[in-house]
């Protein structure tokens, strides 16, 4: 009997003991968690050696955050940490459940969304999960994915009414200098010489201007909310600004101020041309040689 009851105490001490040993081993993870969560902040480096740009919503058991020096849709990350390893609240399970949400978000800012809002509302999602309202969460992803989606729709709209403008114009500009070209012998054009020569370089600096808005239009940013004409008009504007750029070099040139060795070249007309297209495709070539002259 004595035996039986000194067993008993025996294994009730080394189930004590084991439970202390478990205890105290959750706690050193428990620092440990602490401690790697603690490095999380803007301008530190994340477990894959990227810098941390900024935090958009934080708690004891996760960070989310945003690096740099990668794309758009690979700069939105996730970590979660748990206090204790077996993950006894479930937090990664309900992470997994909106991971398809995720991804699809993701995949949408490849399209160029210029409102950065999406990224917090993306992470109030995420956290809405981790904390427990999956289905919450699932909304709000899909709120989102409705709202990048119009904004694409109408980016797409004014990009398109933008290069409509600036093609426009410059393709009226660029007729107006055939038909001078085609009649340049008849009397009447070679009585105003010099508008004929502006009408060239008028057409050359806004094709210039048509080849810069085509490599640029994605960089441009458009606002979503303005009629649809005003694009237009933006488009418009730039090749407006691009001729009277050219013009500009134009007679920089002919009072010998800029490029002076082009009015020496065997063909200055076409050397004009393209410093005329050059002003119109850069916005700042005029502006510079006019610093540089002032």
């Amino acid at each position: 009997m004595l035996v039986a009851t000194e067993n008993k105490k025996t294994t009730e001490s080394l189930a004590l003991d084991a439970d202390v040993q478990s205890e105290a081993i959750n706690e050193e993870y428990k620092n440990e968690q602490r401690a790697r969560l603690a490095k999380m902040v803007v301008g530190a480096k994340d477990k894959s050696g990227n810098e941390i740009t900024k935090i958009f919503s934080c708690g004891d058991e996760y960070v989310i955050y945003e690096i740099s020096n990668v794309s758009e849709a690979e700069s939105f990350r996730v970590l979660i940490d748990t206090e204790i390893e077996s993950d006894p609240k479930g937090l990664i399970g309900r992470f997994e459940e909106i991971k398809e949400d995720l991804v699809s978000f993701r995949s949408i800012l490849f399209k160029g969304v210029h409102d950065k809002s999406v990224k917090h509302q993306a992470a109030n999602a995420v956290s809405t999960a981790i904390r427990g309202d999956v289905k919450k969460s699932k909304e709000i992803f899909k709120g989102i994915a409705d709202r990048v989606t119009i904004e694409y729709q109408a980016i797409q709209r004014g990009r398109i009414f933008y290069l409509s403008g600036a093609f426009s114009l410059a393709v009226f500009f660029s007729i107006i200098a055939i038909v001078f070209y085609i009649f340049r012998e008849h009397e009447n054009v070679k009585s105003i010489l010099e508008i004929k020569y502006i009408s060239y370089v008028v057409a050359f600096s806004g094709l210039g201007g048509v080849l810069s808005v085509c490599i640029n239009i994605k960089n441009i940013e458009f606002e979503r909310d303005s009629a649809w004409y005003l694009f237009c008009v933006y488009g418009v504007q730039r090749i407006i600004i691009a001729s009277l750029c050219g013009v500009m070099s134009y007679i920089l040139i002919r009072g010998d101020f800029i490029f002076t060795f082009i009015l020496k070249a065997d063909n200055s007309t076409l050397g004009i041309m393209a410093v005329c297209a050059a002003a119109g495709f850069s916005e700042t070539l005029i502006p510079n040689a006019l610093k540089k002259i002032e």
